[in-house]
């Protein structure tokens, strides 16, 4: 996802429940220690009172017993054979390509904890295949399907009185996560680099801090990987030895059994939770998939308008600034609007964090809106914690770096442009490459479009370096309704881009009730115009007419139905509305150029207007004229010309980008989702009209390969 699920880490650290001696010091003669009883057989697990001696003990979901680095976890007869939810990420990164809360690592998994003898085997079960619990078919599901098993634990000790037993965490400290190929795959991959394959050290591996809430709880492992011989390619920081901060969430899956999950569609855009289906053979399709989203419904169905029942409440972090509080709780409030228009009203809640030392980010029952300062030149991540039998969100929130803000506010020309790192030609490589590149163009797009109009405006207005607090409160307010978007189940948008006419962009009345896009989930560019032209926002502040559309879709009750299979008449009569420009949905798969799947030029990210080619067109053309005056704007005095340099770079590569997005007209198809007796349904592919491949190959000639295109003046040359 972003684009997409959650994160947890980087906060203060609740203290453990020690178990202290009582009593002062005595000149009196110490005791003897008595001797701890014998085991009833060799190798049986300890007595409970006595093992527990000297251990601390986080009271929470499970008990968790620490002592000299040895860390237990202690489980009720209940809690055996029954499942969790388990999410790993890491809590720190390497700078590049492996970052803080990355989730692309793991996706939710189920966990269960099964006893055999003095063992306790701890697992992931396939949540992959279903059928009807308690029949044939359930049966063949279970016995043909293996699940994956994390390690088997040693019974440390037993309560015989209750019958709780405490297991060693210690397979938690293995790479769970497979954090060592994502590493290896960094450093060139197994074919380009193999003496610099990554692997465990688990002699270098010990637990870190761990936590304890009455719904979930949170061990974080210190795993150390080493390569064979220290011999790296280019990203790793110390490619010999790297300790990376593993964060295991262990959660209680929801309670309440009124949600009732919804079948997805390929017309609208929701994150999918797969299953294949063996309850029946009437079908030859078996594909069951549920979106993800919130049990989200009005507290009085038989209204218009009701509070909802479980609102989402998103708290702010105390570490936000406070300029940066409204823009961020303006833009998650903004989401109501949408709920309202389906019967639901305070549907988001939005406080700031309680001035109560007990409140914890990791605490499963918080959403935070968390700021943090990591040095990683700005990001923003949303995070999802959901059910992955029924697609039920559990926990959302979304973390903001303070660089993306720092970047372009002051001095903004002198900033390291963030870098997207090429696959490596091994096939791992590529795709875990393709997985971080899809994690980070969202914010290295936005923060080079915002230094782009920064840059411009300073040029069009004379401001210099200034960049008015509006314009960063709005860019901000932009990232934050993009991220908390996908807390809300949301996929991308590429298409939404193509609803709007320059005209209608170029209004200020227009932009500020519709949006720059038709959906806050595109990659939509700054809104900027040559000097002259009227404008209207520069970036998406408002929600889009498919925000709306969408939110609908996955969220509005359908009365009657009482399955999820007999909302789909209902939903499949929703989503034919994917041929209106204003409801039409494409995401990441659809812009794969590398893979060949993107071959529908209008699905694509940073390109604004249904005239691709005329808008680029206009920028190209301003980016060109801006450039002709840089040199009369940057740097300023007393500052070093690596600025001047920046800014043209700035300006070149947004001309750059539109000679890309141009040129996938050429040879293209246009792709419709639509389903045959959709309203206005075009065929599933339809070649590109030749005089539209013209007028794009004219612009290319005339922009790009043309003379004029390269030529700049020598002294703006000679400065940079």
């Amino acid at each position: 996802m972003g684009a997409v699920l959650l994160r947890i880490g980087h906060v203060a650290f609740c203290g453990i429940l020690a178990l202290a001696a009582a009593g002062a010091a005595s000149a009196a003669p110490k005791p003897a220690t008595p001797a701890k009883p014998a085991a009833s057989a060799a190798g049986a697990p300890a007595a409970f009172d006595t093992w527990i001696e000297g251990r601390t003990a986080q009271h929470g979901l499970f008990t968790i017993w620490r002592k000299d680095g040895e860390v237990g976890i202690e489980l009720k007869p209940a809690q055996l054979d029954r499942d969790f939810v388990e999410l790993g990420v890491p809590i720190n990164g390497i700078g590049e390509g492996l970052f803080s809360g990355i989730t692309d690592l793991q996706n939710c998994r189920i966990m269960r904890f099964t006893r055999q003898d003095d063992k306790v085997a701890i697992l992931f079960p396939s949540t992959r295949f279903l059928a009807n619990p308690g029949t044939p078919e359930q049966r063949a599901v279970d016995a043909g399907t293996a699940p994956t098993v994390v390690g088997v634990a040693k019974i440390l000790s037993e309560d015989k009185a209750t019958g709780d037993i405490v297991i060693d965490a210690a397979p938690f400290l293995q790479d769970v996560t497979d954090v060592a190929d994502a590493l290896t795959d960094l450093n060139g991959g197994h074919a380009l680099n193999p003496t610099g394959t990554y692997r465990l050290d688990s002699q270098s591996t010990y637990f870190g801090k761990t936590k304890a809430f009455p719904d979930n709880v949170v061990l974080v492992a210190n795993q150390t990987f080493s390569t064979q011989n220290g011999q790296y390619i280019d990203v790793t920081p110390d490619a010999r030895n790297l300790q990376i901060a593993m964060q295991y969430n262990i959660a209680e899956l929801p309670r309440d059994d009124s949600y009732r999950p919804r079948i997805y569609d390929d017309r609208v855009g929701y994150f999918v939770n797969a299953h294949a289906d063996f309850s029946s053979d009437n079908s030859y399709n078996k594909d069951l998939n549920y979106i993800v989203r919130w049990n989200l419904q009005p507290s009085d169905p038989a209204k218009a308008l009701s509070p909802a029942k479980n609102p989402i409440v998103w708290y702010l972090s105390d570490t936000i600034p406070m300029q940066y509080r409204q823009p961020v709780r303006d833009a998650l409030l903004t989401w109501n609007r949408a709920f309202e228009k389906i019967g639901i009203s305070n549907a988001v809640v939005v406080k700031d964090q309680p001035n109560d030392p007990n409140f914890d980010p990791d605490d499963i029952r918080y959403n935070v809106i968390r700021w943090l300062a990591e040095r990683q030149g700005g990001f923003a991540e949303a995070q999802l914690l959901y059910n992955p039998y029924t697609g039920e969100m559990i926990k959302s929130g979304v973390v903001v770096d303070s660089d993306l803000m720092r970047g372009g506010k002051f001095d903004y020309p002198v900033l390291v442009q963030p870098q997207v790192a090429t696959a490596a030609a091994d096939p791992a490589a590529a795709r875990y490459a393709a997985r971080r590149n899809d994690m980070r163009e969202f914010l290295t797009g936005e923060h080079e479009q915002y230094q782009y109009g920064a840059t411009a405006l300073s040029i069009l207005t004379g401001d210099g370096y200034t960049v008015p607090a509006k314009f960063s409160n709005d860019f901000l307010k932009s990232i934050v309704l993009h991220e908390s978007g996908h807390d809300f189940g949301l996929r991308h948008n590429f298409i939404g881009s193509q609803a709007y006419t320059a005209k209608q962009l170029q209004s200020l009345a227009f932009t500020s009730k519709y949006g720059n896009a038709t959906s806050v989930m595109e990659y939509a560019p700054i809104n900027i115009w040559p000097k002259g032209t009227p404008a209207g926002t520069y970036f998406q502040t408002v929600l889009g007419p498919y925000d709306y559309y969408v939110i609908h879709w996955g969220y509005a009750r359908i009365p009657g139905a009482k399955t999820p299979a007999a909302e789909v008449p209902t939903l499949r009569g929703w989503a034919s509305a994917w041929s209106n420009p204003r409801d039409s949905w494409s995401s990441d798969e659809d812009v794969a150029w590398g893979g060949g799947r993107g071959i529908d030029p209008r699905n694509q990210q940073w390109d604004l207007t249904s005239d691709n080619i005329g808008w680029c067109q206009t920028q190209m053309k301003m980016s060109h004229d801006l450039i002709g005056n840089v040199g009369r704007h940057f740097p300023r005095a007393g500052t070093s010309y690596q600025d001047l340099q920046v800014a043209f770079g700035t300006l070149a590569r947004h001309y750059g980008l539109c000679g890309v997005i141009v040129s996938r007209y050429l040879g293209g198809e246009y792709v419709s989702r639509a389903r045959r007796g959709d309203p206005h349904a075009a065929p599933p592919l339809q070649a590109i009209p030749i005089a539209t491949q013209r007028r794009a190959y004219k612009l290319l000639e005339q922009y790009v390969y043309g003379p004029e295109a390269w030529n700049y003046s020598p002294a703006l040359l000679q400065h940079m």
